[in-house]
């Protein structure tokens, strides 16, 4: 199985993929995975002048797969992202067949006036049933689709740390700005002082918004930035360093 981009971008933003049963799959015998699907864009934006957007899917199995789409809002509490049902949103058509070697085209839109929202389109496979009674993994796509919503600057995020009980760290990043910010962990590295894995999948502030990621212990590469945003978090200039290296 594969998710390709398409080439000639300046940037590839990551898909989550979850995979349904992906450890029930690989050791069970007779198991059937997704095929090999092709997406772009990896990212929607809708506003008043491009009232619906669009993307298409390409099947590149030697098999046709069913797959449905459906939308669902994307805000962020306590620095956690919330997904609920979005009534508001279509997307058309909701459940589709693309033959092998073929390509469906996806739109969405909103059903009322437009107002700035943030939401997760999700394109799922709908498996069949294995004739021969192994699991059948799902391939899910989860895409962002922004709704007279704009990019946002670095600069618009306000970092902050701190450490919890068992001494593992906690680094927050909060939206003061109008337009969503995507964390790439190069970034969060230089803005907090603190070590982030290269390979690590930080995702989106969202405007108003809060994100925060456990980091562990802590492996300082700028200990003056490191301790203005824990000061930042205390709001005094008592800095507890435990655990840092």
């Amino acid at each position: 199985m594969s998710i390709a981009f398409c080439p000639g971008r300046k940037k590839a933003y990551r898909i989550p993929v979850r995979l349904l049963a992906i450890l029930a799959a690989a050791t069970l015998p007779g198991a059937a995975l997704a095929g090999s699907i092709q997406i772009d864009p990896v990212k929607i934006e809708i506003n008043a002048d491009r009232k619906t957007g669009s993307v298409r899917i390409r099947n590149t199995d030697a098999k046709p797969v069913t797959m449905r789409g459906f939308a669902r809002s994307w805000s962020q509490v306590n620095g956690e992202d919330v997904h609920e049902d979005a009534a508001d949103v279509i997307v058309s058509p909701p459940v589709f067949t693309i033959p092998a070697g073929g390509s469906q085209l996806v739109r969405v839109g909103l059903r009322s006036a437009m107002r700035p929202g943030s939401y997760r389109l999700i394109l799922e496979e709908m498996p069949e049933a294995s004739p021969n009674g192994g699991v059948q993994v799902a391939l899910r796509l989860d895409m962002p689709l922004y709704a007279m919503e704009k990019p946002g600057a670095a600069d618009d995020l306000v970092w902050t740390a701190w450490q919890q009980a068992d001494k593992n760290w906690v680094v927050e990043a909060t939206n003061k700005g109008d337009g969503y910010v995507r964390v790439e962990p190069e970034e969060a590295s230089s803005a907090s002082g603190m070590m982030f894995d290269a390979s690590r999948a930080l995702g989106t502030v969202l405007p108003g918004g809060s994100k925060k990621w456990l980091v562990g212990s802590a492996t300082i590469i700028d200990r003056a930035r490191f301790e203005q945003i824990v000061r930042a978090r205390d709001g005094n200039d008592r800095v507890q360093l435990a655990s840092t290296h």
